[in-house]
């Protein structure tokens, strides 16, 4: 399904790995949260996706660039009606929903449309340039924060029970250039990577199984090692201001509700590991 192209192949990527999700999800305990984080994710991917793409094929005077990007607005409007209704009624969009029209768009556009430009892409410096490497939600951070962060050395550990979200949550960290994320489902594991060491952020829920992440919190806090003075990302699917109070009581440095987006994602971990670098 390649078009030859590394970061359109990439991009496409990001897009499989939603579906994938997806896909795992129906019936899932927290169905409807992956489905918030895969709509707010596709919006991100839309934008910088097809922005990518139309700038790509405008270089190489492509001569299908109007009906790509007819196609283009086609599916932004579809994922914000998809997205309306989810902020209405979260109940009331379902993955079943979603990869019904997800699965079109792979077989129609990316696996049919997309391949037509291969030949004009490939091998046209103008047009890779064009291309460049823009993260997902990248374009939510100020020049100062993403000059600061090198994203790429940057390990960060997710500890999550849930198997469907944490893969979301990996896949938008690889979509925005995280280098190296480690994906544990228990507070056992979670300490003992940790002990390891070379973790440059800790991402946790709330619920971990029968234990609680604010015990994983408490621990990193006391532990007395390099890990201690880690930034802790606390994540939770049930919302109440005293939710925040109580994770960054227990020594999270901040706190996030899901469905998560990309974008507001990314700008957070940059804070923290920013505001980490000035305790140092």
């Amino acid at each position: 399904m390649s078009v030859g192209v590394p970061i359109l192949d990439a991009d496409h990527r990001i897009l499989i790995g939603l579906i994938n999700h997806l896909q795992r999800s129906i019936g899932d305990a927290e169905e409807y949260a992956a489905v918030g984080s895969v709509l707010r994710a596709l919006e991100e991917y839309a934008s910088s996706h097809f922005d990518r793409e139309e700038r790509m094929m405008r270089a190489c005077r492509f001569p299908l660039l109007d009906q790509h990007r007819q196609t283009h607005v086609g599916f932004v409007e579809q994922v914000e009606r998809l997205q309306r209704r989810y902020e209405a009624d979260q109940t009331s969009v379902r993955a079943r929903d979603c990869l019904t029209f997800l699965n079109r768009w792979l077989i129609d556009h990316i696996c049919t449309s997309d391949m037509g430009y291969r030949t004009s892409l490939v091998g046209h410096r103008e047009a890779l340039d064009a291309g460049g490497v823009r993260p997902l939600g990248g374009d939510s951070l100020s020049s100062d924060e993403d000059s600061s962060v090198d994203w790429r050395r940057l390990r960060v550990l997710v500890v999550d029970d849930n198997l469907n979200f944490r893969e979301i949550l990996s896949t938008i960290l690889w979509a925005v250039g995280i280098g190296g994320v480690t994906i544990v489902a228990g507070i056992d594991e979670a300490r003992a990577a940790l002990n390891a060491g070379g973790f440059g952020l800790v991402i946790s829920d709330w619920h971990i199984g029968d234990e609680s992440g604010l015990d994983l919190v408490r621990w990193i806090r006391t532990s007395g090692g390099v890990s201690s003075a880690l930034p802790v990302l606390m994540l939770s699917a049930y919302e109440g201001p005293e939710r925040r109070d109580v994770a960054l009581a227990a020594g999270a440095d901040d706190f996030m509700r899901k469905p998560i987006a990309a974008g507001t994602l990314l700008e957070c971990i940059a804070q923290l590991i920013l505001q980490s670098r000035r305790r140092s």
